[in-house]
Order: C-alpha cells, then structure tokens, then sequence
C-alpha cells in the first residue's frame, strides 16, 4: 500500500467554503480505483491540516498526487494552499 500525505495552509476566513470544497473532494475520493482509505483532519493550529490518504498501489497514489498538484487554482479559491504531498509506503498497519 502507499499513501499521499498532505500538509495544507488554511485560511480560517474562509471555514465554510472549505467545508463545502471538502464535502465534494470526499465524495470523489471516494470514487478513486485503488483507494483503501482517507483522512482529512483538522491540526492544533486552526490555519493547517493534514490529509492522509492509502492507496492499494503507487500508480493509484501518484495518479491521485498528479490530480491534486494540478488543482491548485481551486484550492486557492477555497483559500487553501498545499505546503506538502509526498506519497509514501505504508510499511505495517494494525
């Protein structure tokens, strides 16, 4: 399995557009070929979160990397903006 973890840079002003942009990256995410399962959190610091997502295979994991690198202009219009995405391997699970 490999997972695409995400740190993002949120703008509090702008909670309710996100939420609503959340409600239908879920929904979408939930759609992927390949997804075993995904996290989307909230961190202490209420401008950041963290997203955690497992994918069966890489080539499921880079493609879903690819597909959020290229959606930076909408994320920008929910005033969200990505710090980080690596796409790692889960190495044990529990």
């Amino acid at each position: 399995m490999y997972a695409v973890l995400g740190v993002w840079e949120m703008d509090p002003a702008r909670d309710e557009a996100q939420q609503s942009a959340l409600e239908g990256i879920v929904a979408g995410v939930s759609q992927l070929p390949g997804l075993v399962k995904g996290y989307w959190s909230d961190y202490e610091d209420p401008g950041r979160s963290h997203t955690f997502i497992v994918f069966s295979d890489r080539d499921a994991a880079v493609a879903f990397a690819d597909n959020v690198r290229g959606n930076a202009e909408n994320q920008t219009r929910s005033g969200v903006r990505n710090i980080s995405l690596d796409i790692v391997a889960v190495k044990a699970t529990t």
